[in-house]
């Protein structure tokens, strides 16, 4: 089972538990956020963060300092920043730029307990596609744009099947002339 699949399971069992959209309390982070986010160094170099981004198939790595405290987040558009429009750097010049140089640090992020809803609103006004969660301090997970077309995808297969049952309900209760 692929990540992905993994991941859908996790919100239909979210869903399942009555963690809906429009219920009181309605679906949190910490729900569908990734659990044990993949974390690296500050000193950890492009050529690796490559690599990372490569084989893990990740948009996002969390930077993470003793105690896993979360002092950055790089996205693959970070590194690309690094290649440069008009030039390709030699692995050596790569080499010496490393995570804590490129990564951003004016992080936006949230609680396990935030309603999913506001942290989407938080992500649409930041302009931001992952949300590091929190708690005291202490890095539990994220959520990125790929969490939320899952549950959107979900959500709207529910829907269309929740419309097709009520479509044959009706058919089959009206009387037919």
């Amino acid at each position: 089972m692929d990540r992905l699949d993994v991941k859908r399971l996790q919100v239909l069992e979210a869903l399942g538990a009555g963690d809906r959209p429009g219920r009181r309390g309605g679906l949190r982070v910490g729900r569908v956020m990734t659990a044990v986010p993949s974390c690296i160094p500050p000193e950890t170099d492009v050529v690796e963060l490559i690599r990372l981004f490569h084989t893990k198939r990740f948009r996002h790595l969390l930077v993470t300092c003793e105690e896993n405290r979360l002092i950055g987040v790089i996205s693959d558009r970070d590194v690309i920043r690094c290649l440069g429009p008009d030039k390709f750097p030699k692995r050596s010049a790569l080499r010496r730029i490393t995570a804590a140089e490129i990564m951003s640090t004016d992080l936006v992020t949230v609680g396990p307990d935030v309603p999913l809803e506001q942290a989407v609103g938080l992500m649409i006004d930041q302009g931001i596609s992952c949300l590091p969660v929190l708690a005291d301090g202490t890095l539990l997970g994220i959520v990125t744009n790929t969490d939320l077309h899952l549950v959107l995808q979900i959500l709207l297969e529910t829907v269309r099947q929740s419309s097709l049952e009520e479509s044959v309900a009706t058919a089959v209760s009206s009387p037919q002339n």
